[in-house]
């Protein structure tokens, strides 16, 4: 088994469930911990920031996903429809899912919304 240590993107925990019905929850600390194989696919697909370990091709479905989200936030802020935002300013999810073609947690769009300045245009 392939042993990855996984953390919450934000300051919120982040929680995992399987439609098995198995849940867990993936911290915000720095250090990470870690996460049982069967909750790997889905703690990234939410997510998650891999902290330790994991294969190239792991690492490399990360930064990809990473990368989806920067330059679908980026397409969505140069646009500057007001349908692609909330009342507050942040990102809807709704909006950035159909630009990225995959769901995006609050916590992952704020992130990356903040890197770029996006607090700034709200």
């Amino acid at each position: 088994m392939n042993s990855m240590k996984f953390r919450a993107p934000g300051t919120d925990p982040l929680p995992v469930s399987l439609t098995s019905g198995h849940t867990m929850v993936v911290p915000a600390t720095p250090e990470g911990i870690d996460v049982p194989q069967r909750f790997q696919r889905e703690a990234m697909a939410r997510g998650a920031v891999l902290v330790e370990g994991g294969t190239a091709e792991v690492k490399t479905q990360i930064l990809a996903r990473q990368l989806a989200i920067r330059e679908a936030l980026q397409v969505m802020i140069a646009g500057g429809s007001k349908d692609d935002f909330t009342g507050d300013g942040k990102p809807n999810l709704v909006r950035l899912k159909a630009v990225t073609g995959f769901p995006v947690s609050r916590e992952e769009a704020d992130q990356v919304f903040a890197e770029l300045g996006g607090d700034a245009q709200a």
